[in-house]
């Protein structure tokens, strides 16, 4: 028993590497998509028709401060600089893109499928994640963690 305590223990010290992770592979899918949205012509299209769909006001202005803000603190995320508050602008999004058009699109037989069908949801992962990221701290290697310490 105290061989395993010792294991997991001695794990913990690799969370860095977990968190880490977390950070590229989520950063790097928020500055892609991001950059898809602001710089492709078919990108800035579908993001416009998307949020026109989801009846968002001012539609324009904000397909672009949307896509911004994917850009932006996706990259932040990746360098590891204000994580919590790169972790919190992403999680609106996620949220807003999830109330206005991806639950309203998730059709299910009965409460338990509906739950089922939303957890298997690619967002709701993402808030999942972003959640731990901001509850995390600064992990090194990071911005945050050269500025604050652990």
């Amino acid at each position: 028993m105290e061989v395993i305590q010792s294991s997991l223990y001695n794990l913990q010290h690799y969370e860095w590497i977990g968190v880490l992770l977390a950070r590229l592979v989520v950063g790097l899918l928020f500055a892609i998509s991001g950059w898809g949205k602001l710089f492709t012509e078919e990108g800035r299209k579908k993001m416009l028709e998307t949020i026109r769909a989801a009846g968002v006001p001012l539609p324009d202005l904000n397909a672009k401060f949307v896509s911004g803000v994917e850009l932006v603190f996706g990259v932040f995320l990746i360098v590891g600089f204000i994580v919590p508050l790169s972790a919190i602008m992403l999680i609106v999004v996620m949220v807003v893109a999830l109330a206005t058009t991806v639950l309203p699109a998730v059709v299910a037989k009965g409460p338990v499928a509906w739950l089922g069908e939303v957890l298997f949801l690619p967002e709701v992962l993402y808030v999942v994640i972003l959640v731990w990221l901001l509850l995390a701290g600064p992990a090194w290697p990071g911005v945050d963690f050269l500025l604050m310490g652990p």
